[in-house]
């Protein structure tokens, strides 16, 4: 198998459009349905292009719980709103801060 070829098996870009037809991802079941299968790969891209909002529930999920579970899988996001980014990086901070305590 080529390199090119293995790193593209290992990584997968996840369009939300294709999950979330109205445009705002929220929920914990909807961040689980999405990730459940992902474990077998290095690395995740979640492109959230055409997503207008997302959920503090489904951020977390993905972002902490998933991430947690999965400490050996690198986790990115593209094509992030301000307002996307901002409940991410919220999710995110709010983490570190809990666990240096």
């Amino acid at each position: 198998m080529t390199k090119l070829l293995k790193e593209k098996l290992d990584t997968i870009e996840i369009k939300l459009k294709n999950f979330c037809k109205n445009g705002y991802p929220m929920s914990r079941s909807e961040a689980r349905r999405i990730v459940e299968s992902l474990s077998s790969f290095q690395e995740v891209i979640i492109n959230f292009e055409y997503i207008s909002n997302a959920g503090q529930a489904f951020c977390h999920e993905v972002f902490i719980v998933f991430q947690n579970k999965n400490p050996n899988i690198k986790i990115n996001y593209i094509n992030a709103n301000e307002a996307v980014d901002g409940m991410i990086n919220r999710v995110l901070n709010t983490s570190k801060i809990l666990n240096s305590k």
